[in-house]
């Protein structure tokens, strides 16, 4: 397949995602863990992540989460940014694609993932477009549709953002309506 192919192939595939859907700890965060001695756990997360998800919304978009660990600073992230799926503590990642593929009538090449690690495989493959931070492990990378210039917790969720809303020629658009024209 030649470039100009592959460059048209993934633009098309931009274009029918529906749903974005990440994983938490090394996508949403920089994959660190703060635990205090009273057991509280913080996590890092990015105002450039919760604008993406904010342009996403705006553009009429899906967006959620799906990870292996239960968090309350996850979860309050997520009542914050209005996140229309949260799955937390999920040791089979693709049963829960296929719920959510199930319960909103979508089929997978509407859907785009970002993961970071082994665990994430069973979504990124089976989904229409798989996106990795530029932090990810290594053994993924062949899964990969685009590895991203961000690193997790640094801007991740936006570039993706950045990158569909642009194929789907609607960036522009949110930006004007939404945060110009006021």
């Amino acid at each position: 397949m030649n470039f100009s192919k592959q460059i048209r192939n993934f633009s098309q595939s931009c274009k029918k995602i529906k749903l974005l859907l990440f994983d938490c700890d090394g996508v949403l965060t920089d994959g660190r863990i703060v635990l205090g001695s009273n057991g509280l756990e913080m996590k890092f997360f990015s105002t450039v992540d919760g604008m993406g998800i904010k342009l996403w919304h705006d553009a009429g978009l899906i967006a959620g989460c799906i990870t292996g660990r239960a968090s309350e600073a996850l979860e309050k992230r997520a009542l914050e940014l209005k996140f229309e799926e949260l799955h937390q503590k999920i040791a089979k990642k693709d049963e829960v694609l296929a719920e959510i593929m199930k319960r909103r009538g979508l089929a997978a090449d509407e859907i785009a993932y970002i993961g970071d690690d082994v665990n994430d495989l069973p979504v990124g493959i089976k989904v229409g477009l798989f996106f990795v931070p530029a932090n990810h492990h290594v053994s993924i990378r062949p899964y990969a549709d685009y590895i991203l210039s961000s690193a997790g917790g640094e801007g991740v969720i936006r570039e993706v953002v950045d990158i569909i809303l642009a194929h789907q020629d609607l960036l522009e658009k949110v930006i004007f309506e939404n945060y110009i024209r006021c």
